[in-house]
């Protein structure tokens, strides 16, 4: 019924199509053209009321000729089938169009485009791919929307020279991205994602080249200072690598917490415990997080004891309640019970246990997407930088 519904709403745009289309019959031998259409238009509506869409499309793309008055009509009924998730049907009427003699340029581009789109939405990217570069070339008017789409092929096949050389082509002013992001924060993550496979295959001078790349186009990226720093820290390049992770918490500070790890590992490989801790203190007081607060608590249990570690956190609690800070605490108290008490903890563990498991830690700002890892590329939306660390009592 669904089916039925929707068509019974194509009718009515058909109709209209089909009206605007007998009239521009008029100058035509009236004893051919207008009865040929009439007859596939009413085999169209047998069919639909028979429920047999497919044919029933097939027989409205014959009924409904294609020109300037019905090409909006075959449009939106391609259109309407790509978004129910009907791809193939879409294809079938976006070539027509292109099949038909009587387009003008621009409507061949239109429809060349919708194809596009459709070969996208289908997965055969290499076809999609094929008519967009061709746009880029031929059509002014829609050279940024090929663009765009080009983009999003690229960065679904991981071709990241060719999704920077098609941003380039790109104006910038005309440029939305879907997260917000301008054009070259965009261009920075595709350069920090090459960066990210140069350092994997250990190309440590590709990765460089890459990462300058990257706060080229976004001096800003804290993703390519927190890569710079891993890089850096490979090599044992400590203080350098401090230099990047330095910059993080004025770039985004979200994802200063992604660093944590290397700052406390550079300040331990210099030899420098005293710094770090004023480091993680002064953090601590300009972006309060339970990441944070469990890192100082930690430097203090190694420096002095549990007790002085648990006194920290406690206190913390009192300003930020949190179930992550609260399942250490406990941890920190375990071992110096005994008896009941020992019992008693122990069963608030499994319990704040199970609900830290059954929370994430990530949450894109744009779809609601979460997860427990970071991705610089949201599963969800598709959009880039959105996904940041969870605040709040089970998050930071």
């Amino acid at each position: 019924m669904g089916d039925i519904a929707t068509f019974l709403l194509l009718f009515l745009g058909i109709a209209a199509g089909f009206f605007f289309g007998r009239l521009s019959l008029r100058d035509r031998a009236k004893d051919h053209y207008p009865k040929d259409y009439a007859l596939n238009y009413y085999k169209g509506l047998s069919y639909l009321f028979n429920e047999q869409p497919d044919s029933a499309i097939d027989a409205f793309i014959g009924a409904l000729e294609v020109n300037s008055d019905t090409l909006e009509t075959h449009l939106a009924l391609g259109n309407m089938l790509r978004r129910r998730g009907e791809v193939t049907k879409a294809i079938k009427v976006h070539q027509n169009l292109l099949a038909r003699p009587g387009l003008n340029t621009r409507q061949q581009h239109e429809s060349q485009l919708e194809l596009a789109r459709d070969y996208v939405k289908s997965g055969l990217l290499d076809r999609a791919e094929a008519l967009l570069v061709e746009l880029v070339k031929v059509s002014p008017t829609y050279k940024q929307s090929s663009l765009e789409h080009l983009v999003e092929i690229y960065q679904d096949e991981n071709e990241w020279d060719k999704a920077i050389a098609a941003a380039n082509q790109m104006d910038v002013k005309q440029y939305r991205s879907r997260s917000g992001a301008s054009l070259g924060e965009l261009k920075s993550h595709f350069a920090c994602e090459q960066a990210q496979e140069d350092i994997h295959h250990k190309s440590w001078a590709k990765a460089r080249s890459h990462l300058l790349e990257a706060l080229k186009f976004d001096g800003k990226s804290a993703r390519a200072s927190l890569l710079f720093a891993k890089l850096e820290l490979g090599q044992g390049r400590f203080r350098e690598a401090l230099s990047h992770l330095h910059k993080v918490p004025d770039q985004d500070a979200d994802y200063l917490l992604m660093g944590l790890d290397m700052v406390c590992e550079c300040y331990d490989k210099l030899g420098e415990p005293q710094a770090l801790q004023k480091y993680l203190l002064a953090l601590l007081e300009r972006h309060p997080s339970n990441s944070l607060v469990l890192k100082v608590a930690e430097r203090l249990r190694w420096e002095q004891d549990d007790y002085a570690a648990a006194d920290f956190i406690a206190e913390r609690l009192k300003e930020r309640p949190s179930i992550r800070t609260l399942n250490r605490l406990v941890e920190l108290y375990l071992p110096h019970s005994e008896g009941r008490g020992r019992e008693n903890l122990q069963l608030l563990k499994q319990l704040v246990d199970r609900v830290v498991a059954e929370k994430p830690s990530f949450c894109c700002n744009k779809c609601g997407f979460t997860g427990n890892a970071l991705h610089w590329l949201c599963p969800g939306c598709k959009s880039w930088g959105t996904v940041k660390p969870i605040r709040g009592v089970a998050g930071e």
